[in-house]
């Protein structure tokens, strides 16, 4: 094995475990931010829709690069200092959760209106309707395009790389830039190979899960 794989791997891997952990950290802030806030967009209430369907179109026309920028040098002008991971983490969990706010409100606004109509003929309220007849009728027709979400934004977490957080993308390019400066070579194509083939490994049992519930639960 060449002498530079070990130093390499090492690095780099130090960089998946924060791309890992940021995509955990991502995908559970954003779930259940994304959850209560598609609730909220099936309120009776106007007023409530409309600040939260403000904050979902903000979230969601913005492109994350630009997300990403604005928390971290933007928020330090204005006395809020954030490290590279929080703001990495605050910006992918702003769009994921926007996201998954219109995935909610499409499955919970999906199932047929006599579902609603038979819970109040039954003298449920909005909560105990949304909690036992929509809800759980809901979530089944959500679970596809929430797996699909968790996929791209696990992809996303690359774009954290652009504000200096060390991810395995960042560690990646480092180490190709330090092969390239001790020896001339930059061992590009095998390093940026291992990076394609874990992002592949890890989204690929996602995709594939996301089709099958798809077809499952047509």
């Amino acid at each position: 094995m060449p002498a530079w794989v070990g130093p390499v791997a090492s690095y780099v891997g130090q960089g998946l475990v924060t791309t890992l952990l940021l995509s955990l950290v991502s995908i559970a802030a954003s779930v259940l931010l994304g959850v209560v806030a598609g609730t909220l967009l099936t309120l009776p209430s106007v007023a409530v829709r409309a600040v939260v369907r403000v904050y979902v179109e903000i979230w969601r026309g913005l492109p994350i690069i630009i997300t990403l920028f604005f928390i971290f040098f933007v928020l330090p002008v204005i006395g809020l200092d954030v490290d590279t991971f929080v703001a990495a983490a605050v910006g992918l969990t702003l769009w994921g959760s926007a996201n998954v706010a219109e995935v909610v409100r499409g499955a919970v606004q999906s199932v047929p209106r006599g579902q609603s109509e038979a819970g109040a003929a039954l003298g449920f309220g909005w909560r105990p309707r949304m909690r036992y007849v929509i809800l759980p009728q809901a979530t089944r027709r959500a679970l596809p395009p929430l797996v699909g979400l968790v996929v791209n934004l696990t992809q996303q977490t690359s774009l954290a790389a652009v504000i200096g957080l060390l991810d395995v993308l960042e560690a990646s390019q480092r180490s190709i830039e330090r092969l390239t400066l001790s020896g001339g070579q930059t061992h590009a194509v095998e390093i940026l190979g291992a990076v394609l083939l874990v992002f592949f490994v890890i989204c690929l049992p996602l995709t594939v899960l996301s089709r099958r519930l798809e077809r499952r639960l047509r």
